[in-house]
């Protein structure tokens, strides 16, 4: 086992305003931050590994790393900054085994597929995403628009009871690329479940200014492309 370390080591990261930035220090003008969770960083040897494939992601400028909780902070660069999947996979592609991403507006949290039920695991081709109060007039119908932009997506369905969109794919799909679907449709997912698991999302504060097209859609089964 690596031995663990407490020393504070700084780095950098960079993401694209995707959710908003979660602020641990002073933050340099023109830049945000963000925290991700690694939970398979345990000593200096990790640090590196995993400081070494953040910096490599587009527009990252300082990367903290404390061993102790084992965390990574991010400043980023908002004029080139890399999405927040990028940054995620940066941490996974440096062994550092990432569990969830903080920002200012949002908390992610990653529950892999071996710890859900049986039940709860999709194939690769399809996704689940949970949206509160989906039967508001419109609202499945104004997302699905969205989700149908992205690459790969054939069909979406609406389980309204379970506020719940199912998709449909030819391939498997990011969950952060469904996350940017929805909320490029001015709402917000709780929760988004796939082959990987389940990756929630804990919203830090109450949207405003969101609107919701009122198109008549049925509260079960397919959506019009």
């Amino acid at each position: 086992m690596c031995q663990q370390e407490t020393k504070l080591i700084f780095l950098t990261i960079c993401l694209t305003g995707l959710m908003g930035v979660y602020v641990q220090a002073a933050v340099p003008p023109g830049s945000y931050q963000v925290q991700i969770v690694a939970a398979d960083m345990c000593c200096k040897g990790c640090v590196q590994k995993v400081s070494g494939q953040l910096y490599a992601a587009p527009g990252v400028m300082e990367v903290s790393a404390n061993l102790e909780n084992r965390t990574v902070v991010v400043t980023v660069s908002q004029n080139k900054g890399a999405t927040l999947e990028q940054l995620w996979q940066a941490v996974a592609a440096g062994k550092g085994g990432p569990t969830q991403l903080t920002t200012t507006n949002a908390t992610f949290t990653l529950t892999p597929a071996e710890s859900l039920d049986k039940s709860q695991i999709l194939s690769a081709t399809q996704s689940h995403i949970i949206v509160e109060n989906l039967s508001f007039e419109g609202r499945a119908q104004k997302i699905a628009n969205q989700l149908y932009t992205t690459d790969g997506v054939v069909k979406v369905s609406a389980d309204a009871p379970q506020n719940t969109l199912i998709v449909t794919s030819q391939q498997a799909i990011s969950p952060w690329a469904l996350i940017a679907a929805v909320t490029k449709a001015q709402e917000r997912p709780v929760a988004i479940q796939g082959a990987y698991g389940q990756l929630s999302i804990a919203w830090s504060a109450n949207k405003s200014g969101i609107t919701n097209q009122q198109a008549h859609q049925s509260n079960n089964g397919g959506i019009q492309r």
